[in-house]
């Protein structure tokens, strides 16, 4: 069984947690070192949880380099850069994260002491991969873009096989943008009902109607692609959010997942003052130690303490302390069963 709760580092990622917000550099930092550092400055400035890259290498992913070899070698992440990006994203209070294509960029990743391995949709039916990532013992964020529930559930099972139960699923769709008609946020549910674990979403979307309608479904962790600026010439920049547009996001959900609340209803501490609703107060001053009789309770508004309601449960308990006329009943004023 997984966990429905489980700490990236030290920071909580559960339904009952603020959302965890993963600010993707992908590609978008042009094989600059400057850019990515200034990048890793713009998640830090969003309020983002963590800012992650791509570790893949061309020449592992293309070995007859044919078909997208020279895409994927021009933006391409040097590993020597990993330590460096490391660090400055720690100081600017981010994890840092990648996305690891292969086995020798697992390693460089766990020399950094990484706190979470995150998984691309195109790496999730690799199960041999995943089983080296969970063997880490760290938290596994796996995307679930380009796979079905048998899919998923195997790559779950590759993780459990290990020991590792810390795992978080990404409803995702894999096309670059995603139009909402595609999105099937409904999917969160259905895996957090499948798996009990912390579900997310890797947004693809354009604009935050899709991210702050998962947060009503659920999702606690979110994965969102973001650029210095969308003309750049990459492939991910022209969908990718501006510095601007990423906080406005982060801000967004978390706002969303404040008026979430808490599930119970009660009423809001202004309504108790102006709501046309009848409250228990004492019609005299009464001591401490006295016993409450029906003559002694009077109902009217606002129903700033007890509800009218509990009258007939007030009448033969002891005050705890004085209490002077017309003040509104609360319990903790009271005591039951004799007790003075």
């Amino acid at each position: 069984m997984l966990k429905n709760e489980l700490k990236i580092a030290e920071t909580p990622v559960g339904c009952s947690a603020s959302p965890y917000i993963i600010a993707e550099v992908g590609s978008n930092f042009d094989k600059n070192l400057d850019k990515a550092h200034k990048l890793i400055d713009v998640a830090a400035q969003s309020g983002a949880n963590a800012v992650k890259f791509q570790l893949f290498r061309a020449d592992a992913l293309y070995p007859n380099r044919d078909g997208l070899y020279d895409i994927f070698k021009s933006i391409e992440l040097d590993a020597e850069w990993v330590p460096l990006l490391s660090k400055h994203a720690n100081d600017q209070g981010l994890h840092f994260m990648a996305s690891a294509f292969d086995m020798d960029s697992v390693d460089v990743l766990e020399a950094v002491k990484t706190p979470a391995h995150k998984v691309a949709s195109s790496e999730t039916t690799n199960l041999g991969f995943l089983h080296k990532l969970a063997s880490t013992g760290k938290p596994v964020i796996i995307s679930t873009g380009m796979c079905d529930m048998v899919d998923i559930e195997e790559a779950v099972n590759a993780c459990l096989g290990v020991g590792n139960d810390q795992i978080v699923l990404l409803q995702c769709g894999a096309m670059y943008p995603l139009p909402n008609e595609l999105v099937n946020l409904r999917v969160i549910q259905s895996l957090a009902r499948r798996f009990n674990c912390p579900v997310g979403f890797s947004d693809h979307t354009l604009g935050q109607v899709a991210a702050i309608t998962a947060v009503g479904l659920g999702a606690t962790v979110f994965e969102k692609h973001y650029t210095l600026d969308k003309k750049g010439a990459g492939p991910d920049h022209f969908y990718a959010l501006e510095p601007d547009e990423l906080k406005s996001y982060v801000v967004a959900i978390r706002e969303a997942h404040e008026a979430l609340g808490s599930g119970e209803k009660q009423m809001l501490p202004k309504e108790k003052e102006l709501g046309r609703r009848e409250g228990l107060y004492l019609a005299r001053n009464m001591a401490k130690g006295e016993t409450i009789t029906q003559a002694d309770i009077i109902t009217k508004r606002p129903a700033v303490g007890l509800r009218a309601r509990y009258a007939s449960s007030v009448v033969g308990a002891t005050l705890a302390r004085s209490v002077e006329k017309d003040q509104p009943l609360n319990w903790d004023l009271l005591t039951f069963g004799g007790a003075k």
